[in-house]
């Protein structure tokens, strides 16, 4: 994707507020997407303050990249310092959970080795996980990830099973078995809980409503999960048509929305949580 010769990146939709919240009191998030990335800011008390979609061409060079982004947010009055947290989201192929008595962070490597072969190129990182008491290890783009390292500096990056697989699901299955749905561009992400405990949290290729519609049966099956008062969250991108599908051979299926926020600009009333959940979570 080549965006101008001029320019790396481009703001394509903001919502924002004019309410003054100082910085050291104000989560930044940022999830990364196939052509560029979303963003939100909001306060400690989940109060939603900005969210933004950009376009951005990563395939610059290096050097390029760190000042582009930080242009990208400075230009939509997003200082890129002093935030209470800052989170980078990165959707990725490779991952292992790991429980915490386990792991040796410098054996990360050996650990994807025991589940994929990462792709040349991609970098491995790692991130810790409270309620499952784990770290998860992951691979991301290694330069994607050093030009917001650089142009956010102290931003933790996490993948999307760290934020999928959370504390609010965990409690929700001890009264009744939960499976997350988190459908994007090619794949689905699926977690599985049942009794306070994760079962499952694993991506599969899908190309198209009917294959996402088979990778979940596909789960249930194997999890023995196929029971009336299982509940099937799902999120992303999620049409009009799966969600169809889904209804017809599940009987229990809702939008998963994350932990809810508040706002004060109206323009938030039509904002659609349930399709930025790795952003907003």
């Amino acid at each position: 994707m080549v965006i101008s010769n001029k320019m790396a990146g481009r703001v394509t939709s903001i919502i924002t507020t004019d309410k003054a919240v100082a910085t050291d009191e104000i989560r930044l998030s940022i999830c990364l997407g196939a052509n560029g990335f979303s963003f939100s800011t909001a306060t400690v008390g989940r109060e939603l303050l900005t969210f933004g979609e950009a376009e951005f061409d990563f395939q610059r060079p290096i050097g390029q990249l760190p000042q582009a982004l930080k242009d990208i947010f400075e230009s939509n009055g997003i200082p890129t310092f002093g935030f209470k947290e800052m989170r980078l989201t990165v959707p990725s192929a490779h991952f292992a959970w790991v429980p915490e008595p386990l792991y040796d962070a410098s054996r990360d490597r050996q650990y994807l080795k025991l589940t994929s072969k990462p792709d040349i190129g991609l970098g491995v990182y790692h991130a810790y996980s409270g309620c499952l008491k784990s770290y998860m290890v992951f691979t991301a783009p290694a330069e994607v990830v050093t030009a917001f390292k650089l142009a956010l500096p102290g931003i933790d990056v996490v993948c999307q099973h760290s934020v999928l697989a959370n504390e609010t699901l965990m409690q929700r299955s001890v009264q009744h078995p939960v499976v997350l749905m988190h459908v994007r561009d090619g794949a689905g992400d699926f977690e599985a809980f049942y009794n306070g405990g994760l079962l499952l949290s694993n991506s599969y290729a899908a190309n198209g409503d009917n294959e996402l519609l088979y990778r979940g049966l596909e789960v249930m099956k194997t999890l023995h999960m196929e029971t009336p008062d299982m509940e099937l969250m799902i999120c992303g991108t999620v049409g009009r048509e799966i969600y169809g599908l889904l209804q017809h051979y599940f009987p229990n299926v809702t939008l998963y929305t994350g932990r809810p926020f508040t706002f004060t600009n109206p323009e938030f009333q039509t904002f659609h949580s349930y399709r930025h959940t790795l952003l907003l979570d």
